[in-house]
């Protein structure tokens, strides 16, 4: 044992516990994870693991007219809807066989080769699958879209058990939504506030996880918003370019800053306008920034109704206004299919919430319609 050292002045309890702990522990976790991290990349040598039932089982013959590659290339394109990241463990793990030898990312591949490939379960997700009335609009086995109601989540946030559109549609599609959105949004490849209604679509298979969110980062996914604001624009349309970051002193609020980091645009049409006091508005979001629409028409003087983080709704003006939430809704989306590459629309009416306050504000101030061709 090491002889024992006299501090120069009276420790604290927890000063004299710590050491001894230190140098009891770090050479029985340090030790082995190294030695085992040398095993797991003898790869070549090793027999395959043998598959069990949570593996999935491809038999894959290479055509002739493949050109010799390494395996990881090769298989992660022909592998369809699989990540290349499962691709790759399987590989390290000796789940993938040519004539029953297991095979490594660099192994060349030829022609007409033969293999079978053992997939391991993808991880699981942090959400749980609950089961949930959700109104789904469209499903095949790539994507699904749903019309997602005011007061849910998109995905499970951290230090929170609230209920998200990921634990509905775990639930709904017994577990296939796309891995490569990572454990705690699963599928996801866009997003809605909590208070926002309307479309959202979420990815099944890795490979359509990838081209939409591919699509969305080009703006090639087109988005239409409607809102009812406060007071009604002088102008019937517009572009609001003007870009986004947080909050200088409110940090959980975003902001547009002229040093901001991120460029954010905004294109909106008036629909309908209810006397001097409140609109419709069509946004159309070039961008997917944070709070986007909502700060955009607030920094133009047309705050979202209801909207009590960027407007000013506490006062007794709107008193009796029925608005009980941020009235936003994601009307439309527009995208090619990620697997067929056809044009798709997905649209959906506002709810009833929405649809009782442009009633009430027509009633109370009248409407005028404008052309929406």
């Amino acid at each position: 044992m090491p002889p024992k050292i006299k501090p120069a002045h009276k420790p604290s309890p927890g000063s004299i516990k710590h050491k001894p702990q230190t140098r009891k522990v770090s050479p029985k976790v340090i030790r082995p994870a190294r030695e085992e991290k040398k095993t797991s990349r003898s790869g070549v040598k090793r027999a395959p693991v043998q598959p069990t039932a949570e593996h999935e089982i491809h038999n894959v013959k290479l055509e002739a007219e493949v050109s010799p590659a390494r395996a990881d290339k090769i298989l992660s394109g022909l592998l369809s809807g699989i990540s290349r990241s499962r691709v790759q463990k399987a590989l390290d793990l000796g789940l993938i066989t040519r004539d029953g030898v297991a095979i490594d990312r660099r192994t060349v591949l030829n022609p007409l080769d033969s293999l079978t490939v053992a997939l391991p379960a993808p991880e699981e997700p942090t959400a749980s699958a609950v089961k949930m009335n959700l109104e789904v609009i469209y499903e095949d086995a790539h994507i699904i879209a749903i019309n997602k109601p005011s007061g849910l989540l998109t995905h499970p946030v951290q230090g929170s058990d609230e209920l998200s559109v990921v634990h509905g549609l775990l639930h709904h599609t017994k577990g296939k939504l796309a891995p490569a959105g990572g454990a705690p949004r699963p599928g996801v490849v866009h997003r809605l506030d909590r208070e926002t209604s309307g479309v959202i679509v979420l990815a099944k298979t890795d490979k359509a996880y990838h081209n939409l969110v591919e699509q969305f980062g080009d703006r090639t996914a087109k988005k239409e918003y409607l809102a009812l604001v406060d007071k009604s624009p002088r102008l019937l349309g517009g572009q609001v370019n003007a870009n986004i970051d947080r909050h200088r002193t409110v940090r959980v609020r975003m902001a547009v800053r002229e040093d901001g980091r991120h460029e954010a645009i905004t294109d909106w049409r008036v629909e309908e306008k209810y006397g001097p006091h409140a609109a419709l508005i069509r946004a159309y979001p070039q961008t997917g920034r944070t709070h986007q629409i909502r700060v955009h028409l607030g920094h133009i003087g047309h705050s979202i109704l209801g909207d009590r983080t960027y407007g000013k709704f506490d006062v007794p003006t709107y008193d009796n206004w029925p608005m009980p939430r941020v009235m936003l809704h994601a009307h439309k989306l527009t995208l090619k299919h990620p697997q067929t590459g056809k044009p798709m629309t997905f649209s959906v009416e506002p709810p009833k919430d929405f649809k009782t306050l442009q009633t009430w504000l027509t009633n109370k101030f009248g409407v005028r319609a404008f052309s929406t061709v």
